[in-house]
C-alpha cells in the first residue's frame, strides 16, 4: 500500500458525485440553535460573554472538569483537549515513541492512526478474528511483544468491523501490559453508541495506570464539526509531554466550541437518547434490506449501533462494488478495502454502511434499486 490516505481519497473523488450517503460513521447531526437550547444558564452566560481570545491550552477548566466526570478516578488535572480525536491520538504517539521503539496495532484501524506509530518506530500489526463476531487473542498481542515494544494501540469498539472487546480479554490484555510496563492506548470515541450499555467496557483511563483513553465528540453525539477530542490518562507526566507535543500543531480550542462541548456534555442523555433512536430506526431498515439481499451480502453480529459491516458476496469484489455503486447509482458506502493496513491482513470483503444519518431510507432504497437492476440485468444476459 502506498503512503496514501484512502478512506479520505474515496470520500474526496466520489462524496461530491453522489445523492445518498452511507458512509458516514457519526450519529445524526445537531444545528447549532438546536444544541444552544440544551444549554443551561451558565453556558447561556458564557456563549453571549464569549471573548475570541487564546483560551487555556489544556482546555478550559471547567471543560475538562466535565469530562472528567465521565471516568470513576480522574479529575481535570488528567485531561488534555484537542483539536479532534485524531490530533489526540498524533500527540500521543508522539509523546510516547521514540523511533527505537517498537509498537503493536490491533487492526483494522483508522490508517493515519496506522501511520501516526509508522512514521515513528516499527510496528506489529495484530489483526482481529473472524470467529461469527470479531475478537482479539490476547495470546497474538504477547506474541508479537518484542524487548523494546512500548505500547498497544487499539480502537474498541472498532470501526471498521464494529467489534468491542470482551471484559475478559480487556482484563488479560491489561495485565500483560502491566506485565510488561507497556502503555496501552485505546481510540474510545464509538463508546457511546454501544448497542447495550450494561455491557459496555470500561475506560482505559479508570482500570490501568498507564491506561490512555482518547475520545471526543465527533460519533456519539454527532459533533464532528466542533472539533474537540481528549485524552485521559493517570498519568500527569505523560499529558505534560502530550500538551507539549500538541503544542506544535495547534495552540488551543476555539473559544466557541468548549462552551458548545460543555453544553454537550450537560445535555448528554438528551442528545444520544435522540441519536440512539435514529440510530435504531435505522438499523432496523438496514436488517431488513440485509435480509431482503441475501444473495449480495453476509450478515454479521455487531455490539455497535453507529454502523454494520456485512460481507460482501459478489464477484467483483467490494472495492469494485462500492466505486460502480457510487457511479451507477449515486450512492456511497465505504469497502473494507479502505482500511488496509500495512502491518497484518485484513478484511478486504466487508462494506460498513453507516447507520447514524438522516436519510439512510432512501439511500437503502437506492441501492436496492440498483441491486435488482444489475440482477435483472445478469438473468438476461
Amino acid at each position: 500500500m502506498s503512503e496514501t490516505f484512502a478512506l479520505g481519497g474515496f470520500l474526496e473523488r466520489w462524496g461530491p458525485r453522489v445523492r445518498h450517503d452511507l458512509s458516514g460513521s457519526e450519529a445524526a447531526t445537531l444545528t447549532l440553535s438546536a444544541l444552544l437550547e440544551l444549554a443551561g444558564p451558565e453556558d447561556r452566560r458564557r456563549w453571549q460573554e464569549l471573548g475570541l481570545g487564546y483560551t487555556d491550552p489544556r482546555g478550559a477548566s471547567w471543560l475538562r472538569s466535565a469530562i472528567a466526570e465521565r471516568y470513576d478516578k480522574l479529575d481535570d488535572t488528567h485531561i488534555v483537549c484537542c483539536a479532534g480525536a485524531q490530533e489526540v491520538l498524533t500527540s500521543t504517539m508522539r509523546a510516547l515513541l521514540a523511533s527505537d521503539d517498537h509498537a503493536v496495532v490491533v487492526v483494522p484501524i483508522y490508517q493515519p492512526s496506522e501511520r501516526a506509530v509508522t512514521s515513528i518506530c516499527a510496528a506489529t500489526g495484530v489483526p482481529l478474528e473472524d470467529r461469527g463476531a470479531w475478537l482479539l487473542d490476547v495470546d497474538r498481542v504477547a506474541s508479537a511483544l518484542q524487548g523494546n515494544t512500548r505500547l498497544v494501540l487499539m480502537n474498541f469498539p472498532n470501526s471498521p468491523t464494529g467489534a468491542s472487546i470482551d471484559p475478559a480479554a480487556l482484563a488479560a490484555l491489561v495485565a500483560l501490559c502491566r506485565r510488561h510496563g507497556l502503555w496501552l492506548v485505546n481510540d474510545e470515541v464509538y463508546g457511546l453508541v454501544d448497542l447495550d450499555p450494561r455491557l459496555r467496557s470500561p475506560r482505559l483511563a479508570d482500570i490501568y495506570e498507564r491506561g490512555v483513553s482518547i475520545n471526543a465528540v465527533s460519533k456519539g453525539f454527532g459533533l464532528p464539526g466542533l472539533r474537540v477530542g481528549w485524552v485521559a490518562c493517570q498519568d500527569r507526566r505523560f499529558l505534560a509531554e502530550v500538551q507539549l507535543v500538541k503544542s506544535m500543531l495547534s495552540s488551543c480550542l476555539a473559544a466557541p466550541s468548549e462552551v458548545l462541548t460543555h453544553i454537550a456534555l450537560g445535555a448528554e442523555n438528551r442528545i444520544v437518547e435522540r441519536n440512539k433512536a435514529i440510530l435504531g430506526s435505522n438499523r432496523e431498515l438496514v436488517e431488513l434490506f440485509l435480509d431482503r439481499h441475501l444473495e449480495a451480502f453476509e450478515g454479521q453480529a455487531s455490539a455497535n449501533s453507529a454502523f454494520v459491516c456485512p460481507r460482501y458476496l459478489g464477484s467483483d469484489g467490494a472495492d469494485r462494488f462500492a466505486v460502480e455503486l457510487a457511479r451507477e447509482a449515486g450512492v456511497l458506502l465505504l469497502p473494507s478495502g479502505l482500511w488496509q493496513s500495512t502491518l497484518a491482513e485484513t478484511p478486504g470483503d466487508r462494506v460498513r454502511i453507516g447507520l447514524g444519518r438522516v436519510g439512510v431510507g432512501a439511500a437503502l432504497q437506492a441501492l436496492s434499486g440498483y441491486l435488482v437492476r444489475r440482477r435483472r440485468v445478469a438473468a438476461a444476459s
